[in-house]
């Protein structure tokens, strides 16, 4: 981890990253919503368990909503409520940007940008085996959009 020598600055981050965890974990963003989605797509960590799956709705390049539902260990339910917050009404290419921002961050040395509420998911950088529960929703994101599968049901014939 990017140790910051500021006086204080380890316990932000830790405090930053218990609070918008438990935040997002007890009352997540998008978890379990209708959103009509145009493309969905499951991803699993045998690790931890997570299944995740995320659906958009996506409108030519903007991704209209997000959501996700699954089963899942607390970091992975508030990482997947954080990508929903944090996607909804943005670009194909913002999403990509934060998927990239989080792998870079999580998995390389480089020091981190600073991207808001989005940094609290770095307080598992300590413990490798956490950081694809942190990951995976963003993962599932982006192989969404890379696979369309209809939803159930909407397909017509």
């Amino acid at each position: 981890m990017i140790m910051d020598n500021r006086p204080g600055a380890v316990d932000d981050l830790t405090r930053l990253y218990r609070e918008t965890i438990r935040q997002h974990a007890a009352h997540p963003i998008g978890y379990q919503q209708e959103i009509g989605a145009t493309h969905q797509h499951e991803e699993y960590n045998p690790l931890c368990g997570d299944r995740i799956r995320v659906l958009l709705r996506i409108n030519g390049d903007l991704v209209e909503a997000a959501a996700f539902e699954g089963e899942a260990c607390a970091i992975c339910m508030a990482s997947a409520s954080l990508m929903c917050e944090h996607t909804q009404d943005q670009s194909l290419i913002r999403l990509k940007q934060l998927h990239d921002w989080l792998h870079e961050a999580l998995d390389g040395d480089a020091e981190p940008k600073k991207i808001g509420e989005l940094n609290a998911l770095l307080g598992v950088k300590p413990y490798p085996s956490r950081i694809r529960c942190a990951t995976l929703p963003w993962t599932a994101a982006i192989r969404a959009v890379c696979t369309v599968k209809p939803n159930p049901g909407s397909e017509s014939g």
